[in-house]
């Protein structure tokens, strides 16, 4: 369980990464990444800070240059078609949408302009219809503060706004990043409930998650990135029963450890012992 495993079958209009660098400058901050995301799937992304998890997801929605990052090499591919070099408009128009972290709503505008606003790229009265009600079904609080600003909703309701502007564009792929960022629990939870419902509905979902325990409760494959490196990849289940991911990310310790680091910690204690 590695960066060298098998990927999982990929079939037809699935993403597909491969061998991507990237970087800011001097600083190289992706190193050969590959991963793919099949249709109908929950993939997620696991890593620390600075790992490269935004970076990874800024070069495929296309925004990586307003960060003055670029692609040095590597492919990205949805739907068997190019997405390395499109505009962020025309990633979207591929049925690409990323919610970025930290929501990124227009916070004087209202629900609805936020909603209307997503769907701006959005062929045909009756397109944008079904994309709003389809919304509304699942964010019914959307409905009851349509006309306020957005920038009094709650931190979950503000979060719900963000991912509902990206289902206004109709996306076959949703790139999620940190959604459940500075969430309460219960509120992690009720978006962790809305990202089923959007899978379940066919949207495929690449999910950047640092509450690992949540992402690999929702993926059926996960990569971890290090350094902007993947170090490890898998199913979900087999990465989560890990030793090395439960220790790193989960916060477990393993058999026996407990007891090495009370050995570890005595020799210091007894110098502080009366």
């Amino acid at each position: 369980m590695d960066a060298e495993e098998p990927l999982p079958p990929d079939g037809a209009g699935g993403l597909r990464i491969s061998g991507l660098h990237v970087g800011y400058g001097p600083v190289r901050a992706l190193r050969g990444v590959s991963l793919q995301a099949p249709p109908g799937s929950v993939v997620a992304v696991l890593g620390a800070n600075g790992a490269g998890k935004s970076t990874l997801l800024r070069a495929i929605s296309g925004t990586l240059r307003f960060h003055r990052g670029t692609i040095s090499a590597g492919e990205i591919e949805y739907a068997g078609r190019r997405l390395s070099g499109l505009s962020p408009a025309a990633v979207v128009a591929r049925g690409v949408t990323q919610v970025p972290e930290g929501r990124r709503i227009f916070t004087r505008m209202t629900v609805a302009e936020n909603l209307r606003a997503g769907a701006l790229g959005v062929r045909g009265r009756k397109a944008a219809a079904a994309a709003r009600r389809r919304v509304l079904e699942l964010f019914p609080v959307l409905a009851e503060r349509a006309g306020q600003r957005a920038g009094l909703l709650s931190g979950g309701e503000q979060q719900m706004l963000a991912i509902g502007r990206a289902l206004m564009a109709r996306p076959s792929l949703l790139l999620l990043d940190e959604p459940t960022l500075g969430l309460a629990p219960l509120m992690a939870a009720r978006i962790a409930d809305t990202i089923r419902e959007i899978n379940a509905q066919g949207t495929t979902v690449l999910l950047v998650e640092q509450n690992a325990a949540l992402a690999l409760s929702l993926a059926s494959h996960a990569y971890v990135l290090e350094v902007g490196e993947v170090t490890m990849s898998g199913p979900a289940a087999k990465l989560a029963a890990s030793d090395e991911v439960r220790r790193r990310y989960l916060g477990e310790t393993g058999p026996g450890e407990e007891e090495r680091a009370e050995e570890t910690a005595r020799p210091a204690l007894s110098r502080w012992t009366p």
